[in-house]
């Protein structure tokens, strides 16, 4: 899955590559949930004791969109995500 990621990086946002992800019809549903948490699990350890405020609530913002971006693939999922992020 990771090569997937890595062939679909060049040039795009985190935004733009989880919407690409949930719309790619041609793998299943628990593979695209699957690709878009890797994504999310992806920003947050990119950050690290160095990063901003500011980079630190972008994440968490595009983290609610991945799950938005899930809820669409997987409604059960994507709710029980959004339910239990640190609002």
């Amino acid at each position: 899955m990771y090569n997937y990621l890595i062939n679909t990086m060049e040039d795009t946002t985190i935004r733009q590559l989880a919407e690409k992800i949930a719309k790619d019809f041609a793998i299943s549903v628990k593979q695209r949930t699957d690709l878009l948490l890797e994504l999310d699990a992806n920003q947050y350890t990119n950050l690290g004791i160095d990063s901003t405020k500011t980079e630190k609530t972008k994440v968490k913002a595009d983290s609610k969109y991945i799950y938005k971006n899930i809820k669409g693939i997987d409604e059960v999922t994507g709710k029980m995500l959004l339910n239990h992020m640190d609002v």
